[in-house]
């Protein structure tokens, strides 16, 4: 809708807001279009806090045009098995962005 260099603003942003909320030693790009943070020792509920503020300050900064779809998953010391982490957050992510569609169809439909 906004081409490519949109696109990559958006990612750059994201990125950005991802290292002020996590640090840029915990958080990077994971794939295309998707981002990893770690936090550790953190609540989860702190964790939600910054996932929030992350998705605002991108509105802030006119991105309000794009969806960003999060994942979150917690574990304990003692259970830490990253291949799994990364599963269940990825299946978290994924709930989310369809949850997101099944919306915006239902909304297209009302127009």
């Amino acid at each position: 809708m906004f081409g490519h260099e949109a696109g990559d603003r958006m990612l750059i942003a994201l990125a950005s807001e991802l290292a002020k909320s996590f640090g840029q030693e915990m958080s990077c790009r994971f794939g295309g279009d998707e981002f990893l943070a770690i936090a550790l020792d953190e609540r989860l509920d702190k964790v939600q806090a910054k996932s929030y503020q992350i998705l605002s300050n991108l509105k802030k900064q006119c991105y309000q045009c794009y969806h960003v779809s999060i994942g979150i998953k917690q574990a304990k010391a003692d259970h830490l098995n990253v291949s799994d982490l990364l599963y269940h957050a990825d299946k978290a992510m994924r709930k989310s962005k369809e949850e997101f569609y099944k919306k915006a169809e239902s909304d297209r439909r009302a127009r």
